[in-house]
């Protein structure tokens, strides 16, 4: 005991927190360390920590009262840190409190691997191309206490576990937002146990720490709350290969079966594809495939969106007289099929070929309304 006492008075002289705040009644209730903290610490003193917490339990509610992002409605559990801008708890969601966890060699680490968050954020926004403003990304997912009890998921101290907070939820269509933004954090609580809608799919990314509890208590939980389809995404970050899992309750409606597993796979009435990065080391593409068939992705959609801008500005320089039918059959085409990767040379070259300038740009032959004898090229 002395020894981990040692450990946290080092670890807050390493924070360069010491003496910053007022003491705590039971020295149990302080963390066992410190984000960015050199010492490490084993998980026999973590654990035996948890246990002292539960000796002085009245004491340490009493210092997650004093915090100034307490929330009376959330269960915490004595297995984890709540500090005043961090906590090891990742189902405990509030604005400025970042989350840590314990490495293999006890040291307080950002959790995740290099591009985790920046992904989610992805899949978020490629899923509302497809299926419009109803998906939420990681929503406070509130449940009745009983659904803990049947499959007997507790804190360390033994409470039923009321909440989660899965990385993606698609809700049903009344959940719709009617402009593009970010839904506020009360427009991401979802309220089961108070009868909200149950979201039509959930989704998660595997990360190193958390791939035991994807495949085991999360998918006994969505199963138990009755979402139709749990859907699990490995970016292969760890793993080496890129993979999905889709899960759907069966006919009864009480158990999940596999549906599909491999890189693409049907899932909300639409499909899901994951594609290695372009680049070694970046974030993996996801997309959907969208109602016309094309496939679908965020970072893709806005080069697309760019790359029609900068060939239509080259067509008004080149061609200022183009008959606006013409200019919008070439828009509307770019749109919807892209742009070629021989568009630019077949623009530059077209204004300089006035016999064969509808061939080069992918236009009708004229039939005498538009008027081929128009000069193509610039002013």
């Amino acid at each position: 005991m002395a020894e981990i006492q040692v450990l946290l008075e080092e670890a807050l002289k390493l924070d360069g927190r010491e003496d910053q705040s007022p003491p705590l009644k039971h020295w149990s209730l302080a963390p066992a360390s410190l984000p960015g903290a050199s010492a490490a610490v084993p998980y026999p003193a973590r654990a035996w920590r948890t246990r002292a917490r539960l000796q002085v339990l009245p004491a340490w509610q009493e210092h997650l009262q004093r915090l100034s992002h307490h929330d009376p409605d959330y269960t915490y559990d004595p297995g984890h840190e709540y500090e005043p801008d961090w906590t090891t708890d990742a189902d405990y969601k509030q604005d400025g409190v970042r989350l840590y966890q314990y490495n293999s060699e006890g040291r307080l680490i950002m959790p995740h691997g290099s591009f985790h968050s920046r992904f989610i954020d992805l899949v978020l926004q490629t899923l509302c191309l497809v299926l419009g403003r109803r998906v939420c990304r990681e929503p406070d997912l509130h449940y009745p206490a009983w659904v803990s009890e049947e499959l007997k998921q507790f804190t360390e101290s033994g409470e039923p576990r009321k909440l989660r907070s899965p990385d993606i939820a698609v809700m049903p269509e009344s959940w719709t937002l009617s402009e593009e933004r970010e839904r506020t954090v009360e427009e991401r609580i979802i309220r089961l146990d108070e009868g909200d809608p149950t979201p039509e799919m959930v989704l998660e990314v595997v990360s190193r720490s958390n791939d035991v509890k994807d495949f085991h208590e999360n998918l006994d939980l969505y199963m138990c709350l009755g979402i139709p389809e749990y859907v699990i995404v490995d970016t292969g970050e760890f793993s080496g290969t890129s993979n999905m899992w889709l899960f759907r309750l069966d006919d009864t409606g009480n158990s999940y079966h596999m549906a599909e597993r491999g890189d693409v796979i049907p899932a909300c009435d639409t499909r899901l594809r994951v594609l290695d990065a372009p680049v070694d080391g970046n974030v993996p593409v996801f997309q959907c495939q969208d109602a016309n068939g094309q496939w679908r992705d965020y970072e893709g959609d806005i080069a697309h969106k760019k790359s029609v801008d900068i060939h239509t500005r080259l067509l008004d320089i080149h061609f200022p007289r183009l008959p606006q039918s013409d200019r919008e059959f070439l828009v509307d085409t770019w749109t919807r099929d892209g742009v070629s990767d021989d568009m630019l040379q077949h623009i530059t070259t077209a204004a300089a070929e006035p016999n064969r300038w509808r061939e080069l740009l992918g236009l009708k032959p004229d039939t005498g309304e538009t008027g081929d004898s128009l000069p193509p090229g610039v002013l």
